[in-house]
């Protein structure tokens, strides 16, 4: 039998801003008066929230907003008090954190890495080219912002600990005071190989072994992910995790589990949660909302079956041997790019290095929990149960994880648009919070503990005895000199210098060879003697406008230009929003950005979008708010964005 949860705690004080008290009758499970807080609003920053964790080590709540693609703090004095917000969001937001759906913490809080419903389209400026994954971040408080703990990128995280790193940055890429200025903390890392993400959940101390792997790694920077493009679960294994030091890439681990299909809904997510008890193996539960299921998956499963990345040189768009056709949206299946077993293979991928590991896993052990829910949405774990939301109705469900059995259900009384879901859970009660994207509202229910705890489910794995296929496509990528130079891309990228008298060019990385396109990655105007031109000769030549547009080709793709180091191009969306037009601070020797409006740019500016898109409008935010410090999150400390191009932009070269 089922353990049926006692009657939720009423809650207290004038915080709360309503109190939802309903009745109900059910066949099916026990639908009990409930009392629950409204604890946040639009009034607090919610922009069409899609999810909300507990931070570990703060207990703050962060929300992710998907129309202001960031995240809102609550800063929290008790379960159902905001005493303050702080607005979270990065500099480059289009690139980093668009239409987010979901966020993950560590288990101590050390990092949160994100999830966007995206295509990488920069605020729809240009054609989706789908290289877009996870996001990264350092998230340990530390006086009065985030970064790390005192041992390092890879050290636990205890709030505010003595010798803490602040990377917490105003504009100009200096530590900022986060009650007097705008902020934002510098990404660790970004894996590119998930576009249109759903839901995302970390795994502690998870162990990466098999496959193309040597050895055996226990990290903490690995991540489960519901990639809505081509409908699979994924698992991402960031391994060292670059931080924001340089921008190496080289060492990943990223599994697609194509035998575990998961439908995409647009602009409803389906989040996951690991959980399970002390002496079980945990599993890892799954919203699928187009499906109206909730899947229980063994992540300790699976069988490597072969590289996910092309092998074929036919598979590739830029190389010669490529046949118009072969590939959409990335994915590869006509021709020899199309594999025995029915599958084809991807040709993007965040870093063209023999030691990256982009793979195809399948066999994995899954089984349906339930299809009681009409729109599964948000999901969380505690005690022997799974919370869901329903989307379509505002409604919580409680399951028995062992049956899958609606033991009870919650209306929270928002209706349509409950989306993430998430539990602070003690010995004897737990906060169960909640978000709903339609009315911009963060609640709380709290319950006490079960009478009993159900066992967890068997989860089968299929009969498979494949032999992996070890074969992989070859770089012969060295990354010498220069590679983890800040700036991988010249800046001279950015630039036309066609008015000042450029007229010859030359390549930074392979001994001076001189060029005749000036338009190349790593090349640089020089004079007669081939000497390249000063950094402050070249801030003078103008900007290039040959972007790759949505609406039409272009010689500009805008991930390169972050690559170059850009915080402020014509090619990509102005920081300062209203405030602008924003300027690189190269010329400085400061990785950041200056508004013209200087005076005024008091908060970040905010940027709103319509439901389901990834918006470019910009509005300006009022002056100085003391009793909300609004900050944004930000590109890595050199000011160049933390992604590493496929193919076609694997030359490096230094400044």
């Amino acid at each position: 039998s089922s353990a049926i949860f006692a009657r939720p705690f009423p809650f207290r004080g004038v915080s709360i801003m309503r109190i939802a008290i309903q009745l109900a009758i059910s066949v099916t499970a026990q639908v009990i008066s409930e009392q629950h807080a409204i604890i946040a609003t639009a009034e607090h920053g919610l922009m069409k929230p899609r999810d909300v964790k507990v931070h570990p080590a703060s207990l703050e709540l962060w929300v992710g907003n998907m129309a202001d693609h960031g995240v809102t703090i609550l800063k929290m004095t008790d379960a159902e008090t905001v005493d303050g917000t702080m607005r979270l969001r990065d500099r480059a937001y289009y690139h980093y954190m668009p239409n987010m759906s979901a966020l993950t913490f560590s288990a101590d809080g050390r990092t949160m890495t994100t999830c966007m419903e995206s295509q990488n389209n920069y605020s729809h400026t240009h054609r989706d080219n789908n290289f877009m994954g996870p996001t990264i971040y350092e998230t340990c408080p530390c006086d009065g912002g985030y970064g790390r703990g005192p041992g390092g990128k890879n050290s636990s995280c205890t709030a505010n600990a003595e010798g803490c790193s602040q990377l917490t940055v105003n504009k100009e890429g200096e530590t900022c005071d986060a009650t007097k200025e705008a902020c934002w903390v510098i990404h660790s890392d970004m894996l590119h190989e998930g576009p249109l993400c759903m839901g995302i959940a970390h795994e502690d101390k998870a162990v990466t072994e098999g496959g193309l792997h040597q050895g055996m790694n226990m990290s903490d920077t690995v991540v489960w992910f519901n990639e809505g493009l081509n409908e699979h679960l994924m698992r991402f294994d960031f391994l060292s995790m670059h931080g924001v030091e340089s921008l190496d890439h080289r060492t990943a681990n990223i599994r697609r589990y194509w035998d575990v299909k998961l439908p995409r809904l647009e602009s409803v997510p389906g989040h996951m949660v690991i959980g399970g008890e002390a002496g079980h193996a945990s599993l890892l539960y799954i919203a699928d909302p187009a499906q109206g299921r909730v899947l229980a998956v063994d992540p300790k499963s699976g069988q490597f079956s072969r590289s996910a990345l092309c092998v074929p040189a036919e598979c590739f768009p830029a190389h010669e041997e490529y046949e118009e056709g072969t590939c959409v949206d990335g994915y590869c299946s006509k021709g020899a790019c199309m594999n025995e077993d029915g599958y084809g293979c991807h040709h993007i991928i965040t870093e063209t290095a023999d030691s990256f590991e982009y793979e195809l896993w399948n066999c994995t052990a899954q089984m349906v929990l339930s299809t009681e829910i009409p729109r599964p949405s948000g999901i969380a774990y505690a005690w022997g149960h799974v919370f869901v939301g329903d989307f379509s109705s505002g409604k919580i469900f409680i399951l028995n994880r062992q049956t899958g059995a609606v033991v009870q259900q919650y209306d929270t009384g928002t209706g349509a648009g409950l989306a993430g879901l998430d539990i602070s859970a003690g010995s004897d009660k737990a906060n169960l919070y909640f978000v709903n994207m339609n009315t911009n509202e963060t609640g709380v229910v709290q319950f006490p503990k079960p009478a009993s705890i159900p066992e967890p489910p068997t989860v089968a794995a299929p009969a498979c005895n494949a032999q992996g296929d070890m074969s992989r496509p070859r770089f012969n990528e060295t990354h010498g000199p220069g590679y983890n130079d800040p700036m991988i891309i010249h800046p001279a990228f950015g630039k036309d210098c066609t008015s000042k008298g450029a007229t010859r060019y030359v390549r930074t990385d392979n001994g001076g060879q001189e060029l005749e396109d000036g338009y190349q990655p790593g090349t640089v105007p020089a004079d007669d003697q081939g000497e390249v031109w000063t950094r402050e000769k070249l801030m003078e030549c103008d900007m290039r406008t040959d972007c790759e547009r949505y609406t039409g080709p272009g010689a500009m793709n805008a991930d390169a230009i972050l690559m170059a180091g850009y915080l402020c191009h014509p090619c990509i969306p102005d920081p300062c929003g209203a405030y602008g037009p924003c300027s690189d601070l190269f010329h400085l020797g400061k990785p950041g950005f200056s508004c013209a409006n200087a005076d005024a740019y008091t908060v970040a500016p905010t940027t709103t979008a319509p439901a389901g898109e990834e918006g470019n409008s910009t509005t300006a935010a009022a002056g100085n708010d003391t009793t909300s410090v609004q900050a944004t999150i930000g590109a890595s400390s050199a000011g160049a964005a933390g992604v590493a191009l496929a193919l076609a932009l694997a030359l490096r070269a230094a400044w």
